[in-house]
């Protein structure tokens, strides 16, 4: 049970990661990148913690890692909030 935990995280956490490091090129704001980064450490260090020494501690700090992750990527990158510039109709 350990073993395929351990495997599964793994597992999302380089699927995430891989995810995050292709939207990192899009026009995302720079603290969703920031986010992107810690969330990932943050998860990464739980997963390390954990295959050293399983218990609750570790596995709560990956599962909060991954869910920010997951989180940040759901959030999208910026959009402009106003229509796009046509060119002027003048009224007939």
């Amino acid at each position: 049970m350990y073993l395929t935990v351990l495997l599964a995280a793994s597992a999302g956490l380089l699927v995430l990661g891989a995810t995050a490091l292709r939207e990192l090129r899009k026009p995302y704001p720079l603290t969703a990148k920031r986010t992107f980064v810690a969330a990932w450490v943050a998860g990464a260090g739980g997963l390390a913690w954990w295959a050293a020494s399983p218990g609750a501690g570790p596995l709560v700090v990956l599962v909060a890692g991954l869910g920010f992750l997951v989180a940040t990527l759901n959030r999208g990158p910026e959009r402009p909030s106003y229509p796009r510039a046509t060119p002027y109709q003048p009224p007939q």
